[in-house]
């Protein structure tokens, strides 16, 4: 028995056709390894030069796509690049959704992806915003327009009214135009007008946090369950914000973070509250928590509750913005020009240009180098404030 019969019979294909185990080969998944290794010189060369060519891909791209589709005459691809151009893509969006969905090339240009290119720019959106939307999900051109796409969108027109609304919405988030998530959104949104959440806060939900409207519905009502036994009210924004962030971290976590803030010296009482004042604060990361918590305590001797009350200070960048401005106000303080009771919670609060004015340039002619200092430290790099600095000012 021959060596190539014998390794046919242990593939399952038959020697009767060679043409028929070629393709075999190519088509099967799990044996194109086998097949790409045994001739790694025999790259279709039409292709590739297409791709490098027409399409704007280098050749290095080229001959990874060639792997994936394969152009046996320039008619068929012509036509889908200039229906493109025709719809405001340029060169470089025509390359990048080519590399990430090469098989558009061999798509019936008239009959597949015109009707959902008109459809798409009758709302307003071609050329780069359009092309953003397909890179992330590309398999957009390939459901039914009226099945898929349209269903979508006449879904999001009834809770966002206009086109520009709809359009930010999808930029945000293509996977709105996904039929599947559709399911789910209609759901999560009765449950949620179920209990009184009023149509601004459900559209405000959809537009920036569709994410988590796109969740299991019974694991989305016993969320909404639990936000109004911590005793949110379904009329304000923090309900909304509350159910963002519930919907979009998993139990584990969530458990994981009240830990963290126990093992902080928060009691359970300041936990809900910093969560009824500012849901986000179980959206920050677990070792941003514990940064936070550890400088405002250890660095600046606050009490836990002086952060449970303001939990907001927990979403600052402790290198850009609290350590910074906290350190300019140690100095200010030890020279005797701003008061010692300053509340310092305020001073954080503030935007960027009123603490310039207020506590850097105000006080730059008695403290030349402060301002120097000030912008070295929200530049990236947080300096040791020192002698060799500004005289020897105290240290946080």
């Amino acid at each position: 028995m021959s060596l190539y019969f014998l390794r046919s019979r242990l593939l399952g294909i038959s020697i009767t056709q060679h043409s028929s185990t070629h393709l075999y080969f190519l088509q099967n998944p799990y044996l194109k390894s086998i097949s790409t290794l045994s001739n790694p010189n025999d790259q279709p060369s039409f292709t590739i030069s297409y791709l490098v060519n027409s399409c704007g891909l280098s050749e290095a791209a080229a001959h990874l796509v060639a792997k994936k589709v394969s152009i046996k005459t320039a008619e068929n691809p012509d036509s889908v690049l200039c229906l493109f151009k025709n719809y405001d893509f340029d060169k470089t969006h025509i390359s990048k959704l080519i590399t990430k969905y090469p098989s558009l090339l061999l798509a019936k240009p008239d009959k597949t992806l015109k009707p959902k290119f008109e459809f798409f720019r009758d709302m307003g959106l071609s050329g780069s915003n359009l092309a953003k939307i397909l890179y992330s999900n590309p398999n957009i051109l390939e459901r039914s327009l009226k099945k898929s796409t349209m269903p979508s969108i006449d879904f999001l027109r009834s809770h966002l009214r206009t086109n520009e609304n709809i359009i930010f919405a999808i930029r945000r988030s293509p996977r709105l135009l996904h039929l599947g998530f559709q399911n789910l959104m209609v759901s999560n949104v009765s449950t949620l007008q179920k209990h009184g959440v009023p149509e601004l806060g459900i559209s405000k939900l959809i537009m920036t946090r569709p994410s988590a409207l796109m969740v299991n519905p019974d694991r989305f009502s016993e969320n909404i369950m639990a936000i109004k036994e911590m005793g949110y009210n379904p009329l304000k924004s923090t309900f909304i914000r509350a159910v963002n962030i519930m919907s979009v971290i998993s139990k584990s976590t969530w458990e994981a973070k009240l830990e963290v803030y126990r093992s902080e010296g928060w009691s359970e009482n300041e936990i809900l509250h910093a969560f009824k004042t500012q849901p986000m604060c179980m959206g920050i990361s677990e070792k941003k928590i514990r940064k936070a918590c550890d400088y405002f305590v250890n660095k600046m001797g606050w009490k836990p509750s002086v952060i449970s009350r303001n939990p907001n200070l927990l979403n600052l960048s402790l290198e850009k913005r609290i350590h910074p401005r906290c350190s300019i106000t140690q100095i200010l303080m030890s020279e005797g020009l701003i008061d010692k009771d300053l509340n310092l919670v305020r001073v954080l609060k503030l935007t960027e240009k009123d603490f310039m004015e207020k506590f850097v340039i105000k006080n730059q002619e008695k403290i030349p180098k402060i301002q120097r200092v000030y912008q070295n430290m929200i530049g990236a790099v947080v300096l040791d404030i020192g002698s060799k600095e500004l005289g020897g000012f105290q240290k946080l």
